[in-house]
């Protein structure tokens, strides 16, 4: 792993980003720490890979690599280890608009070892006909694993779409517990 920069103009923001080694590949992982430590991005990805997709999504001004990662490092360690909640102790922070919020917001009450409908999903985030909002929701969420999308499988139990593979899905959720 090496030093990565990236630039934009809107922020002044201390990013701190680290790609954590698990099982399923590595994590790219960003934390804000200009005031208290905040996940901003986290992906099944290399760091570069995950820069170009996310685009404009990031705003960036200073970014540099920290293995400890404001206890993100071991948050993912403890969820490789078995504990599927580990996350749930993490602040997170993504630009979205209100309902896109609310299903992110659900979405993180979602309990490790279960999974939820996108229609449960929409219902929890006050909506229950925005099925499909709550689906695009799903599909701009730049926190995942932290932000669990991966619980999220269709009405009648079929997995749905995962942004880093269905194989992987499937992988996430046999770890926590899942019977598929």
């Amino acid at each position: 792993m090496g030093l990565y920069r990236a630039e934009a103009k809107l922020t002044m923001s201390n990013i701190l980003g680290y790609e954590i080694k698990t099982p399923w590949g590595p994590i790219a992982t960003f934390v804000d720490v200009t005031k208290e430590p905040v996940v901003v991005a986290a992906a099944f990805s290399d760091i570069p890979k995950f820069l170009k997709k996310a685009g404009q999504k990031l705003d960036i001004v200073e970014f540099k690599t920290d293995a400890k990662l404001a206890g993100v490092t071991q948050a993912v360690k403890s969820w490789i280890d078995g504990d599927v909640n580990a996350f749930n102790t993490l602040k997170v922070r993504q630009p979205g608009g209100e309902f896109t919020q609310e299903v992110w917001k659900a979405l993180r009450k979602v309990r490790g070892g279960t999974v939820i409908s996108y229609a449960d999903l929409a219902a929890k985030a006050g909506r229950p006909l925005a099925v499909r909002a709550a689906g695009t929701a799903m599909a701009a969420n730049l926190i995942a694993p932290i932000v669990p999308c991966h619980r999220v499988v269709k009405t009648g139990g079929a997995l749905g779409n995962y942004g880093f593979g269905v194989d992987l899905k499937a992988k996430l959720l046999v770890h926590e517990g899942v019977e598929l």
